[in-house]
């Protein structure tokens, strides 16, 4: 719409907000901060992260004060008087069985189910980060406080910032859910530096795991328990097919298991993806069981690998290797993230001259994460294929050399 553009023109948005934003995802989130995360573990130091939440952050926001932000925006009279309309010209009403209560107007809240409600939500919010020194990371209402912490002070720092946050919220009529707020030390100490948070007169709680945007959090970044939980979610969603669909023809099969078992094997599976080969062995056990529902092959002489390779099921270390370049690539033609990469000198000796600088770290769990995954097949790709900036055809390229 025009007034993104003019927004996104003037540099409006806080550069850490993920939410609703063209160009902008939840996947990268979480790579940028698991990778602040990794490389803070990798100076063997510690990472102490605030998961705030919002109580009904969309239906608190109140109208008198969105459109005095509204107003500080420089959009013309036209635009901001059409804004005030669809704002406040709202009513609502109850019914109980038969009875009905007068008509109201409705004084907050964002019109849910709108172009415009997420925008005018992203545009209420955006100032809260202004006054924070620490860390902060928006996907629309969810967010995230974090700082690295070596000692009391950085505690205090992020302490103090955890009352600005307290102080926005009471000057703009936002309320945080104190119960649902919690504190993850993410660390691979044996001991944290331990500090009583606190927001304004309450604790925060404590937890050794914390579901971000869909990926469960654990305080050393093991993605076990996490690994466990989808492979189980999978499992038992695979055992109601087969109930269900005990005489459907294997094309049908193959389709249920494509839309409601593999993608809980792969959601954000970029951040996730195991080295470990007895986990990888694990994730690749549910889709074996899969391949011989659909084929109806239980027999223990009938080979799984020869069943995928005839009804075109790629092995799911595969799909995550494509999935993970994917990600690169958008970041490479978008620019997206690209901060965390650094190109290589042209005299470099790789196989692609979009190739960037490899990431290395002292210890396995930073190696192995996303990022620098990433980066060392991103290099080992050829010319002809990095070439391609056409998203699809280079997922088609990958699924040629992996597959061949």
């Amino acid at each position: 719409s025009n007034i993104v553009r003019h927004l996104e023109k003037h540099n409006f948005f806080y550069k850490y907000q993920y939410g609703f934003r063209k160009g902008f995802s939840c996947e990268i989130q979480r790579l940028e901060f698991t990778h602040e995360i990794h490389t803070n573990m990798n100076l063997n130091t510690q990472t102490d992260a605030i998961f705030l939440d919002f109580s009904k952050a969309f239906d608190r926001v109140p109208h008198c004060r969105l459109i005095s932000k509204l107003s500080s925006l420089h959009i013309d009279n036209l635009t901001l008087s059409w804004l005030r309309n669809f704002i406040f010209l709202r009513k609502q009403f109850t019914t109980a069985g038969d009875f009905k209560s007068e008509f109201a107007d409705v004084t907050s809240g964002v019109p849910q189910g709108t172009v415009l409600g997420p925008l005018l939500f992203l545009i209420y919010i955006n100032d809260l980060p202004l006054s924070i020194t620490s860390g902060l990371r928006l996907f629309a209402d969810d967010c995230v406080l974090y700082r690295q912490i070596n000692n009391t002070n950085d505690q205090l720092h992020l302490q103090n910032d955890i009352d600005r946050v307290i102080s926005w919220c009471h000057k703009w009529q936002m309320t945080l859910n104190i119960a649902k707020c919690k504190l993850v030390p993410f660390t691979r100490k044996h001991t944290n530096l331990d500090f009583a948070y606190r927001l304004s007169n309450s604790p925060i709680g404590s937890a050794s795991a914390y579901k971000y945007l869909g990926v469960e959090l654990t305080s050393d970044l093991s993605w076990v328990s996490h690994i466990n939980t989808i492979t189980a979610n999978a499992s038992r969603t695979l055992g109601y097919l087969k109930r269900n669909l005990k005489s459907a023809p294997p094309h049908l099969r193959k389709l249920a298991f494509e839309t409601y078992v593999r993608p809980k094997l792969e959601y954000a599976s970029s951040i996730w993806a195991p080295h470990q080969s007895y986990l990888i062995k694990h994730i690749e056990a549910i889709q074996n069981r899969a391949a011989r529902f659909i084929s109806s092959s239980y027999s223990r002489y009938d080979s799984v690998s020869l069943i995928k390779l005839n009804y075109s099921i790629p092995a799911l270390e595969t799909r995550r290797k494509t999935s993970l370049l994917c990600l690169i690539h958008r970041m490479y033609y978008s620019n997206q993230g690209t901060s965390l990469l650094e190109p290589t000198n042209k005299d470099s000796h790789t196989f692609n001259s979009k190739s960037f600088k490899r990431i290395f770290g002292s210890i396995q769990s930073f190696n192995s994460s996303c990022l620098p995954r990433a980066v060392r097949l991103w290099n080992d790709l050829p010319e002809d294929v990095v070439s391609i900036s056409d998203l699809t055809r280079f997922r088609s390229q990958l699924t040629t050399i992996f597959i061949e």
